[in-house]
């Protein structure tokens, strides 16, 4: 079941072409559990700037976040969330998204979604996310991922 999301349209231009993206894209028909765009004024590192994050989350208890910021910084985090059998745990990093046009960033959000439910069978997806992101750098992992964890199909 999928549901219209709203998706703001950003001042800064980097903003507005992928809240365009995202909405030509994502607006009436997302496949994910849940979806949201916001947009929104905030201080980052001593600076007040623009800021759009994305977020879905999947039916196997995985989420995918995306800030961006009128800077052109990029955050991407990847969380399994608590369940009976295992604590949240995130992946986040700040790829650098040089060249990334606003299709290959909207692209590249949901490839990550779908990537996510790696998280699920207790497999880290950060080698397919490097990939995506072109990211080389560092990462913030909190938590662990419970390598015997079964199928969240059968159990």
């Amino acid at each position: 079941m999928t549901q219209d999301a709203r998706i703001p349209l950003c001042r800064a231009e980097f903003l507005q072409d992928i809240s365009i993206e995202f909405g030509r894209r994502l607006a009436k028909n997302h496949p994910f559990r849940t979806f949201n765009v916001e947009a929104e004024n905030c201080e980052h590192e001593g600076k007040s700037l623009e800021r759009l994050t994305v977020r879905a989350s999947t039916f196997y208890g995985t989420e995918m976040n995306l800030t961006l910021w009128e800077d052109r910084t990029v955050w991407v985090t990847v969380v399994l969330l608590s369940a009976e059998n295992n604590g949240d745990y995130k992946v986040g990093f700040y790829p650098k998204c040089e060249g990334f046009t606003p299709e290959r960033i909207a692209e590249s959000f949901r490839e990550t979604v779908s990537v996510s439910t790696r998280l699920c069978y207790g497999e880290s997806p950060l080698p397919i996310l490097r990939k995506i992101w072109k990211h080389t750098g560092d990462v913030k992992t909190t938590g662990s991922l419970d390598k015997s964890r079964k199928s969240p199909i059968t159990g």
